[in-house]
């Protein structure tokens, strides 16, 4: 099983990003019969869902307006954690 989680950073303004990143995931899964797929969305800019180390595959969204919107925020703390537990974790598990 592969388990993916996507990052929602636009806020909860509809966008085409994320209808590409969930086409993309279930086009791979069609073209592969068989590979179990689990796709999770976080939305995390709008409601500061972040996910765990338990996946995968992560894939982050961009979003609407200026990168710098939000700085200082809880959510931008949470994703930048995120980010960093990703980087340690690939650093020390090379597998």
């Amino acid at each position: 099983m592969i388990k993916i989680a996507t990052i929602d950073l636009y806020n909860n303004e509809r966008n085409e990003g994320m209808r590409c990143i969930k086409e993309i995931v279930s086009e791979a899964q069609s073209r592969n019969n068989g590979l179990d797929i689990t796709y999770e969305v976080f939305d995390t800019r709008f409601k500061d869902e972040v996910p765990g180390l338990d996946k995968d595959i992560y894939i982050s969204s961009g979003g609407p307006g200026s990168p710098f919107e939000g700085e200082g925020t809880q959510w931008e703390k949470d994703y930048f954690n995120l980010i960093q537990k990703i980087w340690d974790h690939n650093q020390n598990n090379p597998e």
